[in-house]
């Protein structure tokens, strides 16, 4: 199982909405960016983002390899991840795209990257082995006129490690996977001690998918259809964790748990 360094996780949701025309009337995709479900385990966290680079063999081109660089336009790139939560969203970036294969993503990070907790401030460096193109491995097949969905996860669970505890130093390596929305099913739930912020983990298979709480003690997954097995630390020493075993989850599908109360240690 692997579950490691309970740090925030962050999605990206990366919507092809529809179908538009340009000024010489070829038939185009827009391709929408924006961010969602980054949790609030620290004051705030936030990292530092350019755009993404969508690479794609162009129809009607040979096959002509292309790539197109989708900017957030923000003059501030520094990104408060902590604030996008519970369904609130941010848009990083639109662009109308052409028909054709998307063969590879990349998200353009830079290294200005921290989190505060309490009034002190963390830099999160790269690791020595990262990039700040961070690959993203997709092939999906663009048409004019159709929309099309693609889910990033940006798993910051994953990508920040703790170097140090005292004096508490951390290390960057960001981590992500695709998700495609027409395999996904939503799970919503809500924590009953609004003094807790606790993490919530979906496992599948020894591998598993993070998040925590809104300001409202909501929590909200978007999940491939299969068996999960959700996992609550409450992040307090005063409090027993907690385990919900073998969840269905069915894609295009929504499910509401019940309210989840963490009981206090004897």
């Amino acid at each position: 199982m692997r579950i490691r360094n309970l740090f925030p996780a962050v999605l990206l949701f990366l919507g092809f909405l529809g179908a538009c025309s340009s000024a010489d009337d070829k038939p185009e995709a827009l391709l929408n960016v924006v961010l969602i479900d980054a949790p609030p385990l620290y004051d705030s966290v936030f990292v530092e983002i350019f755009g993404v680079n969508v690479t794609m063999n162009v129809q009607g081109r040979e096959t002509e390899e292309q790539t197109f660089f989708i900017e957030y336009e923000l003059g501030d790139k520094q990104v408060k991840v902590s604030d996008y939560v519970g369904g609130e969203v941010l848009l990083l970036g639109r662009e109308p795209l052409p028909p054709g294969q998307i063969i590879g993503m990349e998200l353009e990070i830079g290294t200005s990257n921290y989190l505060w907790e309490s009034e002190d401030r963390y830099n999160l460096p790269l690791v020595e082995t990262a990039t700040t193109l961070i690959p993203i491995d997709i092939e999906m097949f663009l048409e004019s006129g159709l929309s099309y969905d693609v889910v990033l996860d940006f798993d910051l669970e994953k990508s920040i490690q703790t170097v140090n505890p005292d004096p508490l130093t951390l290390s960057f390596d960001p981590y992500l996977h695709v998700l495609l929305p027409g395999d996904l099913g939503e799970i919503y739930g809500t924590i009953s001690q609004d003094q807790l912020r606790p993490a919530i983990f979906a496992i599948q298979d020894g591998d598993s998918t993070s998040t925590h709480v809104n300001e409202d003690m909501g929590y909200y997954f978007r999940l491939p259809e299969g068996t999960y097995d959700l996992y609550f630390d409450p992040k307090n020493d005063g409090f027993l964790a907690d385990t919900l075993l073998g969840l269905e989850v069915v894609a295009g599908e929504s499910q509401t748990l019940d309210l989840l109360t963490f009981r206090i240690k004897p």
